[in-house]
């Protein structure tokens, strides 16, 4: 009989919760990510309770947890299946350690000091200037043999950023040079400050839930952007608060909607026919 996790929200912490029930249950298996929309999954391997082999595509060994707590809200289910596991793949081997908390530890420590990840969205689809598409950035990193000679071309910049994996790096250069570029325009959140002043003055009580819904809605905290999909839910709430205040405001708060979409939509653009 398996054990079967189905995570409808997934926070910072959830994988490590699964993980760590795992271990002390000192279990032999395969727990299975998986990301949803086709994305392949990733399958770790326990012996025994520890840790044994990680694996994502091109991604393997402690570089498949790196990127799972990094892109842990895209989680959609994570499931494991016991067995006896009679080979094991060399390349895909957890150095770090055997025991589990202190991996995590090690990896969370990465994750926080990365400089890649608040602009590194993993379910988002991508363009590029190579001529072809990508259904996630996951798909990238997933099978980053067929895209690594193109992104090792992109020349190094002032606003390289540091990763604890060398691909974020090539994925973080090629966003921040227009070589690939999102498909879905975004919304910067400093660009949400002039909307939020538009409710002024405002209640405490409104104020800590308008920054808890917008918390809600960012794949992680040190995330920089919003997408369009979830800007509109955002701007949703301001809007109603908004026209509680008085119809002037409401009108000047779905004018101050109207020019963020509109700016948005216009930066996509002009990224676009760059790199045409």
């Amino acid at each position: 009989m398996g054990i079967s996790f189905h995570i409808t929200s997934v926070r910072e912490g959830t994988i490590f919760n699964v993980m760590q029930f795992l271990s002390l249950e000192r279990v032999t298996g395969v727990l299975s990510v998986r990301f949803g929309r086709q994305v392949p999954e990733v399958s770790i391997y326990f012996i025994a309770g520890n840790i044994a082999t990680a694996e994502f595509g091109a991604v393997v060994g402690d570089g498949v947890l790196d990127m799972l707590l990094c892109q842990e809200f895209a989680i959609k289910e994570v499931s494991f299946a016991p067995g006896r596991i009679n080979q094991v793949n060399e390349q895909a081997i957890i150095v770090r350690s055997t025991n589990l908390a202190s991996v995590m530890l090690n990896v969370s420590k990465d994750v926080d000091k990365c400089e890649s990840r608040p602009f590194i969205y993993g379910l988002l689809p991508v363009n590029s200037t190579l001529g072809r598409t990508s259904a996630s950035v996951l798909h990238i990193l997933q099978d980053f043999g067929a895209w690594e000679e193109d992104l090792k071309a992109v020349p190094t910049s002032d606003r390289d950023k540091k990763a604890p994996l060398p691909q974020c790096v090539l994925i973080h250069r090629a966003l921040s040079r227009g070589v690939l570029s999102y498909q879905r325009p975004l919304v910067s959140i400093k660009a949400l400050k002039p909307l939020l002043d538009i409710l002024t003055p405002i209640s405490e009580k409104e104020a800590n839930n308008l920054r808890g819904y917008l918390r809600s809605l960012l794949p992680h905290p040190k995330a920089t952007h919003l997408s369009i999909e979830r800007f509109y839910a955002f701007a949703s709430a301001i809007e109603s608060i908004a026209q509680r205040r008085s119809p002037e405001v409401g009108d000047r708060a779905r004018r101050a909607i109207h020019t963020l979409i509109q700016s948005a939509t216009k930066m996509m653009e002009v990224e676009e026919s760059a790199s045409a």
